[in-house]
């Protein structure tokens, strides 16, 4: 009985190995492709292939996943829900695969992709590079700036290797995120700030209610300054902040506030960094937003990579020392 059983599982592994022997790179872009284009003879096109010919790899791919992975429409073509689903899990394996052939073009050294939210650019990631700099890091580091959103997709889909920021704890409990792991390190305080000849620069303390009054310049939403700074009016039952401009970037932010009567909020290590070179500085209100953590997240299987290894070190090592507000 042993023996019948273990060639069932030899038999089956035979069959599964010969499925996904089958494959080429190929019919994972394709894939990709349909599924970007809504339409099985761009994505052809795209790839340089006649349309007979995406339609037998795409035939061979649903052999192998043994799942229809596509229906027609009257115009183009749709993927279905199990079709979504060998995307998103193929794009996963394409990103690692681009990755891992572009770090053979730099070889010997290494790539690192850090995704990283402003802030973090003020103070801490410049010690963290300057310090495996003295260490003599032999990787090469590619900082990727932007929103939350697209940062934790990006490292969903393991287009960059970690990240560097403050997010909302919920964020963390999105089951795509369930192999992240999560470090936190200092908390980065959200100040406000204005310009030396604003009307309010005098003032020793001014009411939040005050401050629901004034003009703005502020990050757009979905930013995360932007969902704290609304939701820490609306906790007080005020008004939300009415932005004149906004801007993505609180260096830009900072400059314009400098030169007007607008307020702004921005990271407290961004405000005193600008506060030291005159240009603004920090109104203390009576009710001060509460300190978010920053976090280091990777992937498990991201987190024994020796750069990863170096960066996470350096980084935990910086911000136990970073002035952080």
């Amino acid at each position: 009985m042993d023996y019948i059983h273990n060639q069932w599982i030899y038999r089956r592994g035979r069959a599964a190995m010969f499925r996904t022997d089958r494959l080429r790179l190929r019919h994972l872009r394709l894939l990709d492709a349909v599924e970007a284009s809504g339409s099985l003879s761009r994505a052809a096109q795209q790839l340089g292939l006649s349309q007979p010919a995406a339609t037998k790899i795409l035939r061979e791919l649903e052999t192998a996943v043994r799942a229809q992975l596509y229906e027609r429409l009257p115009r183009g073509v749709r993927l279905t829900e199990a079709g979504r689903a060998v995307v998103e899990r193929l794009r996963i394996g394409l990103a690692s695969l681009d990755r891992a052939l572009g770090s053979g073009e730099a070889a010997p050294r290494r790539r690192l992709s850090v995704g990283a939210l402003p802030l973090v650019a003020v103070n801490l990631l410049p010690q963290t590079i300057a310090r495996l700099r003295r260490a003599g890091g032999d990787f090469d580091i590619e900082i990727v700036e932007n929103i939350v959103p697209v940062l934790l997709a990006a490292l969903k889909n393991r287009r960059i290797d970690c990240f560097v920021g403050r997010i909302d704890a919920s964020a963390l409990r999105d089951p795509a995120l369930r192999d992240v792991v999560a470090m936190p390190m200092a908390s980065e305080g959200l100040s406000f700030a204005i310009a030396h000849r604003h009307p309010l620069a005098r003032r020793r303390k001014v009411s939040l209610g005050e401050l629901a009054e004034m003009s703005w310049v502020l990050a757009p939403l979905p930013s995360f300054t932007r969902e704290v700074v609304d939701q820490h009016f609306l906790d007080h039952g005020l008004a939300l902040p009415r932005p004149v401009v906004e801007s993505l970037s609180f260096h830009t932010n900072l400059q314009i506030v400098g030169r007007t009567e607008l307020v702004t909020a921005a990271p407290s290590s961004a405000i005193a960094h600008y506060s030291r070179l005159g240009l603004v500085q920090r109104l203390r209100v009576d009710r001060e937003p509460t300190a978010t953590p920053l976090l280091f997240l990777a992937h498990r299987e991201t987190m024994p990579l020796r750069a990863v290894q170096d960066f996470s070190a350096a980084l935990l090592a910086e911000a136990g020392g970073v002035r952080t507000g």
